[in-house]
């Protein structure tokens, strides 16, 4: 019975785990460009100054 409760919890670790990853790559894909260019404005004010 152990066994099947130390299973059962290890494949919900994965999951998660993966799920985790999963969803920051797709943030780090999809909001890369976002932030350099809100970096560069960010960049421009202080230069401006």
């Amino acid at each position: 019975m152990v066994n099947y409760w130390e299973i059962f919890w290890t494949l919900c670790l994965v999951v998660a785990g993966a799920t985790f990853a999963f969803i920051t790559l797709i943030v780090i894909i999809k909001g890369g460009p976002d932030l350099r260019e809100m970096l560069r404005q960010l960049r421009r004010q202080n230069l401006q100054r």
